[in-house]
């Protein structure tokens, strides 16, 4: 019994530091996101729509385990960013995009072993993992990386520049559930999250230095300026409107501070240049890519300029969940008609017009920064400013309507860091920022409904604005409380928690009979250094997913042009494949003249006779069709299933 009681005191020792550690601040909810993450990640778990029936053996007999259904508007997700992690996966370096484009590292954040981006596309590292992990483990990890740090990251910015950990928690919340992102396949927290992490890193680094430990101070200010290295990689228009406010805002707290300038300036400096040597690293040995993408016919060097966007894209966010039961748009996709909360901005307005307590600007440098660059963002959707747009630097690199979709994350970022500054004691303020918030967003609601989504409940309206001015009210006059962010956080998942589904593992794409057959067939052609090609999308998917080098595919930079001009020696048809960021798929026409099309965007459309083909590429060592060919250079070899239909395979026969 003496032993039991004692064991007993010695484990309540151990416990009761843990206990109270979890009752301080907010840890417990940082060990509940860990956990979440570590949970979903367990079990191979994301919302990726990978699940779509033509990317399946046999759709009527799917493999795997998903729960909703997948989102056909998703295609650059199940098509391209998906099976392109999936790739680097299955070779262990870089994915075997179609041989027909340009180097593509940093359109895609993967990294084909430069030395600069082995550092500052670390997340594509974590892919190969897969060489010692199980596959679906791995894909889920890279999958929720971004939503993990800016889960954890945000509130702790907050905190760094003056806000509250509870304000960022809000503002980390709104982000995530944002239509935008349910939408955009988490691409706007992706161009966030690295940015965040290394903004918050330069501030460690300041405090770090200030405090004596300079190593510690070092390696923060070092890594930070890694993560911030890869801004512009990925979409630059969203990392310039979401990551650089950030980023200005963080440099600008840190100058603002007292002491001597060698102090405020020295993390800034530290962070800054390793920002610089290693971001011009990743463009010197992207160049080639680069070169080829700005060279294009589409998209080429376009420069836009500002537009006025409908009121209702603007401000009719909360008004989207008819979006998950499967309304079709009219006028637009599900995916260009979802923003994120540009009803902050109202917010904003009402709350800084009948405040007592307006922050400084010294005191709130950070949240007059993203508002500042938030209004620049929303100048740009509500003007237009015809040709003079075009030669505003920066500006000119982001489309209005890209601005629309996600300037509702800056207002959402500022109005978090003012509430955490702002005296939020008075209810004539609460209740007047509540009802003007509210009607705006019902306006924005029944011009939706006008505009883009006829078939809207009238319900939807009333609801949408209601759960708008609840949820500013009970901020605005509580902005200290934990109960009001919980709140908000609730209401801002209805409108898009089925909006994709959860699938668990990497189903066909991995373990069908014919995706075996492929990553087999992979290892053999990178090893013989060949190249398939094919005439069916999906059947390219899935090759590029299991490591398969490829002629047909991604093409998501400009085109090689070397590899082009075999095909087209006279540059007959440049029009129609100098482009970037989109597809290529081949239809075979034994017998009949070689002729290259496009659909006037990302897609270039190749008629050629195989045997046509194989003189043009030595390299080409087999070929997939979904009709039987009968021709000298092929030699049969397999018939494998895919989408549901036989694909016949070819070995090529070079003379």
């Amino acid at each position: 019994m003496l032993k039991t009681t004692r064991a007993a005191d010695r484990a309540g020792a151990v416990l009761q530091p843990v206990l109270q550690w979890l009752r301080t601040g907010d840890n417990a909810l940082r060990v509940a996101v860990v956990a979440a993450y570590a949970v979903m990640v367990l079990l191979g778990a994301t919302t990726s729509s990978i699940g779509m029936g033509h990317l399946r053996q046999d759709p009527e007999n799917p493999l795997g385990t998903q729960l909703g259904l997948s989102s056909g508007i998703r295609s650059d997700e199940y098509n391209a960013y998906s099976p392109i992690a999936l790739s680097v996966m299955a070779t262990g370096g870089a994915p075997t995009l179609s041989a027909m484009g340009a180097r593509a590292d940093l359109v895609h954040r993967f990294t084909s072993g430069g030395f600069f981006e082995s550092f500052v596309f670390f997340d594509s590292g974590l892919l190969k993992l897969a060489g010692f992990l199980p596959d679906a483990n791995v894909f889920a990890a890279h999958w929720w990386l971004p939503v993990l740090l800016l889960l954890l990251m945000m509130p702790k910015w907050f905190e760094q520049v003056g806000g509250t950990r509870r304000m960022g928690w809000l503002a980390a919340g709104l982000i995530a559930l944002s239509p935008c992102v349910a939408w955009w396949s988490m691409m706007p927290v992706a161009l966030i999250a690295y940015t965040l992490t290394g903004s918050s890193l330069m501030i460690t680094a300041y405090h770090r230095f200030n405090r004596g430990q300079r190593l510690v101070a070092a390696l923060a200010g070092l890594a930070g300026g890694i993560l911030i290295a890869g801004m512009p990689s990925f979409y630059t228009p969203w990392s310039l409107v979401l990551g650089l406010p950030v980023l200005v805002a963080s440099t600008l707290w840190i100058l603002t501070r007292a002491g001597s300038l060698w102090t405020r300036i020295r993390p800034v400096l530290l962070t800054g240049v390793t920002a610089v040597i290693f971001g011009i690293g990743i463009l010197v040995e992207n160049s080639e890519g680069l070169n080829a993408l700005f060279s294009t016919v589409y998209p080429g060097s376009r420069r836009s300029s500002a537009e006025a966007q409908p009121f209702a894209l603007l401000f009719g966010a909360p008004a989207l969940s008819p979006l998950q039961n499967g309304s079709v748009p009219v006028q637009a996709n599900a995916s260009e008609l979802s923003t994120s909360f540009a009803v902050a901005f109202i917010w904003i307005a009402v709350l800084l017009a009948g405040s007592r307590l307006v922050p400084s600007v010294r005191r709130g440098i950070a949240a007059w920064t993203v508002l500042a660059f938030g209004l620049v963002w929303l100048g740009w959707c509500l003007v237009d400013l015809g040709s003079l747009g075009e030669k505003i630097p920066l500006l000119n690199l982001v489309p209005s309507v890209r601005s629309a979709q996600v300037v509702g994350v800056l207002g959402v970022i500022a109005v978090c860091l003012l509430l955490s500054m702002v005296d939020g004691r008075r209810w004539k303020t609460a209740v007047v920022a509540a009802l003007i918030s509210g009607a705006v967003t019902a306006y924005a609601a029944s011009q939706m409904q006008a505009q883009y989504l006829p078939d809207m409940r009238f319900l939807v309206i009333p609801v949408a604005g209601a759960a708008v001015a609840v949820v500013v009210l009970c901020v605005t006059r509580y902005p200290h409380r934990s109960w009001p962010v919980a709140l908000a956080v609730v209401l801002a998942a209805l409108p898009v928690y089925r909006a994709n589904p959860l699938v668990f593992g990497l189903g066909d794409l991995r373990e069908s009979e014919t995706a075996k057959v492929l990553y087999e067939a992979g290892t053999e052609a990178r090893d013989n250094g060949t190249f398939w090609a094919s005439n069916l999308g999906s059947f390219d998917t899935v090759s590029l997913a299991n490591g398969v080098p490829t002629l047909s595919g991604l093409q998501r930079s400009g085109p090689d042009m070397e590899m082009w001009q075999r095909l087209d020696p006279d540059n007959e048809f440049e029009e129609a494949w100098n482009r970037g960021g989109g597809y290529v798929p081949f239809n075979w026409a034994p017998g009949a003249e070689t002729n290259i099309t496009t659909n006037g965007f990302d897609v270039t459309f190749v008629q050629v006779d195989p045997c046509v083909l194989a003189d043009a590429m030595p390299e080409l060592g087999h070929i997939a069709s979904t009709t039987e060919l009968q021709v000298d250079c092929l030699q049969a070899e397999r018939t494998l299933q895919w989408s549901g239909s036989p694909v016949y395979t070819y070995r090529v026969l070079q003379d």
